[in-house]
Order: structure tokens, then sequence, then C-alpha cells
């Protein structure tokens, strides 16, 4: 029986043609990775397969909110927040925040877990523009803050740290950028007032690579591989194949791979299937009535903005129209006026002149007047 080393020795890798990965031992070839036994069918030819929409509340929640994907969040914290110390375990906390008097407002979050340290992580996906974004996921992290406290005299208000984490795909800012954080912080000096809370908002929107490696940071590569699942225009193969083909570590390209894997739809259980295509429809009808009242919303402001246009055009209209017939007016005034002003002055000097016993010749010459009018005069 071969050792475990001359075994790794007869191994040899075959190039990673249209995204297989194959290990040969005694001159056979089996599938031996995750991508093999996803691109190969019994024939030999490449099999598709969907991919489940991580947008849709079920889907995320299923991706990085269930016992089973656990390393799928641990990597998607490590990735998004760029930890010092990184993240090894977390525990799923309950994700119902109930108020503690009759008629208060429930809270229910998307994903919250807590580390071993007692920080706690909240995870929320927003895929419809809502008001007051920033105030909502305060409010969130504030409810979870609160449920922190203990009753009796000895607690000492020590709280442990809160990141909660927002990804939102649609733009809420005028100069959107794709990452932004805040915490809690004096104004002037920008001295930190308390590390107790740190919101991470992602706007998916602004990320707009075309590839993978078009990305610049980690967390940047696993938001585009979401997004890319959101389209739903790439098979899980071609998806994993760009996983492969970018060079990843180890441990970041199997939390890659680990999450296009459980987004394999043809993979789940039927009655998980009927949930998540149940969630998809209400995902879609709720999308279709976002776009729907978005155009109407847009129709009725091009109507309105027209009749307001015309309305306004035609009070222009006539406060231009009474300017320049005023203008015209006392130009025409003006004119009339120096006409009239002119002929009399004619008048007055033809009669001086024919009172000073000139010759109605020499008095036409001067004034223009004709000699019925001089003799008129």
């Amino acid at each position: 029986m071969e050792t475990s080393r001359s075994i790794e020795q007869g191994l040899k890798e075959k190039s990673f043609a249209k995204g297989v990965e194959r290990e040969q031992v005694s001159g056979l070839s089996k599938p031996n990775s995750r991508v093999e036994a996803d691109v190969c069918a019994a024939d030999g030819s490449n099999r598709q397969s969907s991919v489940m929409n991580p947008f849709v509340d079920w889907g995320f929640k299923y991706l990085f909110g269930t016992e089973r994907n656990k390393r799928n969040l641990v990597g998607f914290l490590n990735l998004v927040l760029e930890l010092e110390c990184p993240i090894v375990d977390v525990e799923y906390l309950n994700n119902e925040n109930i108020p503690h008097e009759a008629g208060g407002r429930e809270c229910v979050f998307d994903v919250l877990c807590i580390d071993k340290s007692g920080t706690r992580f909240l995870i929320e996906v927003q895929n419809a523009p809502i008001s007051y974004i920033r105030n909502r996921i305060l409010y969130y992290t504030c409810r979870l803050i609160e449920q922190m406290g203990q009753p009796g005299e000895k607690w000492n208000y020590n709280i442990d740290k809160v990141y909660s984490i927002c990804l939102m795909n649609f733009m809420y800012e005028q100069d959107p950028v794709l990452k932004r954080e805040f915490m809690l912080q004096e104004s002037y000096t920008g001295t930190l007032f308390t590390d107790r809370i740190h919101i991470v908002m992602l706007q998916l929107p602004c990320l707009e690579a075309k590839s993978m490696s078009e990305c610049n940071m980690l967390y940047e590569k696993l938001l585009y591989l979401l997004l890319q699942m959101k389209k739903g225009m790439s098979t899980i193969e071609e998806l994993k194949r760009q996983v492969y083909e970018h060079g990843l570590n180890e441990e970041i390209r199997e939390t890659f791979l680990n999450v296009l894997d459980e987004a394999n739809l043809a993979s789940l259980s039927k009655s998980d299937k009927a949930l998540y295509e149940a969630r998809l429809k209400s995902y879609r009808d709720n999308r279709a009535c976002l776009d729907y009242a978005i155009e109407t919303g847009i129709r009725q402001g091009i109507e309105q903005g027209i009749e307001q246009g015309i309305k306004q055009g035609i009070e222009q209209g006539i406060e231009q129209g009474l300017e320049l017939g005023e203008e015209k007016g006392l130009m025409k005034g003006r004119e009339e006026g120096w006409a009239e002003g002119m002929a009399q002055g004619k008048l007055e000097i033809a009669r001086s002149m024919k009172a000073d016993g000139m010759t109605s010749e020499n008095i036409s010459k001067y004034t223009g007047l004709s000699a019925s009018e001089i003799e008129n005069l």
C-alpha cells in the first residue's frame, strides 16, 4: 500500500481548462475538487445549474444566517470589517427584538451573532429605498445595545461593542461611495467618544466593476460575487471559474466557493426550494411595485412639469408681451411726438420768417413747407 507521501507524489495537476481541476492517481483521471463535482455530469458534459439570489431575505439568511453556513458569515465579516484580529467563530443570537411594553415596536434583524469577546454583529439587507435609512440602522443598533442592560444596582453600563452592517441595493446619497463607516467622535478634534458603536453602510450600486479583477479590495470581490449571483446571468460553474482564476488565497477562495455551493438551487431540499421560491416571488412582486411606483412618479412629474411649464410660459408670455407692448408704445409715442414737434417747429419758424418779410421761396427753401402752407400762416 502506498504511503500518503507517495500518493501525493503520484498526483499530477492538470491545467485548469474550462474551470476543472483534476487529480491523476495510477493513471486514472477522476473528479476531485468542488468544481469538478459540479461541472462534470455522468456523461462527462457540463451541467448548468441555477444560482440563488443572495439578496432575497430567505436566501441571505440561508447563506449567512444558518449554522451550516457559519463559516460563510465569519468570512463575510472578516472581509467587510477588515479587522486586525480576524473573527474565528461566532454564535447566532435570536434575531427578534421584542419590546418590553405592549404596543412597542418590534425589530427583526436579518442576521445577528456574537463572537467570543462579546462583540455583536448585526447585518441588514435593504433592497428598496426607505426614508431615514441612517436613522433606521442607528435605531436597530441602539435597540441591540438596550438589550445588554441588566437589572439591579451592580450593573455599571459596561456594554459590548456592536457592529452594524447595512447592505443597500440602492443609492441614498447625492455623492455616493461604496463603503462608509461611522463612529461617535468629538466634532472639533476627531477624538473618539466611544468605540462601542461601529456602523458600516454599503451602497452596492457603486460597485461598477465588470470583473473580479477590477475590484481593489477583498470585500469588493465578495460583493461583486454576490451581485453577479443576484443578476443570475452566470452559472455556478462560471462563477467558480472566476474565483479559481483570480488567484485568491486558500481561505478566502474556500469561503467564496462554499457560498456558491450553498447557492446552488439544485442542491436544495424540496422544502427549502419551495421557501426560497416563495420569498423570491415576494421579492419580485415588491420590486415590480417599486418600479411601477417610480415610473408612475416620473410620468406624473413629467405631466405636472409640462402643465406647470405651460402655465408659467403663458404668464411669462403675457408679462413679456405687456413689457414689449409698453416699450413699443413708448417708442412709437416718442416718434410721433418728435414728428409732431418738428412740424410745429417748422410752422413757428415759417411764421417768424414771414413776419420778417422774407419771400415765400426762401421760407419754403429753409423749412420745406409748401407755398400753400406758407400762405395759410
